[in-house]
């Protein structure tokens, strides 16, 4: 039934986009978490849509958080190896960037309402109308697009089974109270541990910080914080023995060229996830669910069940069900720092979207793309990358229909609708 819904979705905006009008191309950029399955989504799309293109910079969840918010492209585009304002990691990495606008950013951690209301973000209140008299694209929208895990892959050839982890453990490797791998498993020779992190501003590094800050309390010094950026947990510097990459490739290519190493990583970098393009030999240890009194796997299966059972600080995949509450874009998002079963580092990665585009066909585009991303084929495309398709999570079918009522269409029926190019347009700039 929403997959019939959907594609009546799709049908109705591009009846409504016209075959005269030529299809743009969207430039996005964002998460490297999530890169591998949205660049075969745009792959895709294109191959069925061939006139429809995208652009993508993995430059990391910081980085396409503030390029959408405040509509700058320099944040993606790559000048001399870094991009215009910065990033290091802000290398294109699929499709060729058109023109200077920002259509989509993607993350891995949410937007906060902080974001939201900072001038130079240019803010909207929840009718579309700018909170700071900036530019006005209409109301912003976060919606989660994928369940995803935080692997803990490593490179450790001495050890013969599968590495098993306490909370206990994962935060003393990452607070750098562990410096040998006899620490970590008493058998194992006094070979120093080599930490790899992420150096970028990074929803990943989020995810796994956002756990760390409820399990770990203060460890060898550190208290962590949900934190995009790695480094910001210590406040006199990484240890020694740590070793930063910019994005999950670089993360990845790190571990494997490193024996003795250990670090955090998304599935479709690892062994976990084989039928991945990106995949490597890295192994992943199981972490152990403290309530359960298992361990598990980053699998799909235990990444589900741990989105289906969030901890007493996190909550559920449920919808917004009214008017006032669709507005608030802090609604859509769920956070679970911790699961009490299941595999216990999980979250969703995310797109920000804006309501209102100058042009209809980009709009038009967001729409029937986001429609497609809902079928078969493409949550297929997810599992094999170690993801969780919200319509396999229990409540997320019902959440894939109120996206589709809500943004791609105004089926909900709210006075103020938030569909992308709708009646809530009129006289704004638009993206």
């Amino acid at each position: 039934m929403i997959r019939t819904r959907l594609a009546s979705l799709a049908m109705a905006a591009a009846l409504s986009f016209g075959a005269a009008h030529a299809a743009p191309t969207l430039n996005g950029g964002g998460s490297s978490l999530a890169y591998p399955t949205y660049a075969a989504w745009f792959a895709a799309y294109t191959s069925a849509h061939s006139a429809d293109l995208f652009s993508y910079a993995a430059a990391g969840s910081g980085a396409g958080q503030s390029g959408f918010l405040t509509n700058n492209i320099g944040y993606f585009e790559p000048v001399s190896g870094t991009n215009t304002v910065g990033y290091a990691s802000g290398t294109l990495t699929y499709g060729t960037i058109v023109g200077t606008q920002v259509d989509f950013g993607a993350s891995d951690a949410p937007l906060v309402s902080s974001q939201f209301t900072t001038a130079a973000n240019g803010s909207y209140d929840v009718y579309g109308t700018s909170t700071n008299g900036s530019a006005v694209y209409g109301p912003a929208i976060q919606i989660p697009t994928l369940g995803v895990p935080v692997t803990v892959a490593y490179n450790q050839s001495s050890l013969s089974s599968t590495l098993q982890l306490t909370d206990a453990q994962v935060c003393s490797i990452f607070s750098g109270a562990y410096t040998t791998w006899n620490q970590v498993v008493s058998t194992l020779p006094s070979t120093a541990i080599s930490v790899v992190y992420r150096t970028d501003s990074s929803g990943t590094t989020y995810l796994l910080t956002q756990h760390l800050a409820s399990v770990c309390g203060t460890v060898n010094g550190v208290t962590f914080t949900a934190q995009k950026v790695f480094a910001s947990e210590f406040t006199s510097g990484v240890p020694s023995n740590f070793t930063g990459e910019s994005g999950s490739g670089g993360v990845a290519s790190e571990l494997v060229a490193t024996a003795a190493s250990i670090g955090y990583l998304s599935p479709d970098y690892t062994s976990i996830a084989p039928l991945s393009a990106n995949t490597t030999s890295l192994k992943v240890a199981s972490l152990y669910n403290a309530t359960t009194a298992t361990y598990y796997q980053p699998t799909v299966g235990n990444t589900e069940t741990g989105l289906e059972n969030p901890g007493s600080t996190s909550t559920n995949l449920t919808a917004p069900s009214t008017n006032a509450t669709a507005q608030n874009p802090l609604n859509w998002v769920p956070l679970i720092p911790t699961t009490t079963s299941g595999y216990p580092i999980v979250g969703y990665t995310t797109v920000d979207l804006s309501s209102c585009y100058s042009a209809a066909a980009r709009g038009t585009l967001l729409i029937n793309f986001m429609t497609a991303t809902a079928t078969t084929a493409y949550n297929t495309t997810a599992t094999n990358n170690g993801f969780a398709p919200l319509s396999g999570i229990t409540g997320g079918s019902s959440f894939v229909t109120a996206i589709a009522d809500t943004f791609l269409s105004n089926s909900a029926g709210y006075t103020h609708p938030l569909n992308i190019d709708g009646t809530e347009c009129s006289g704004l700039t638009g993206r």
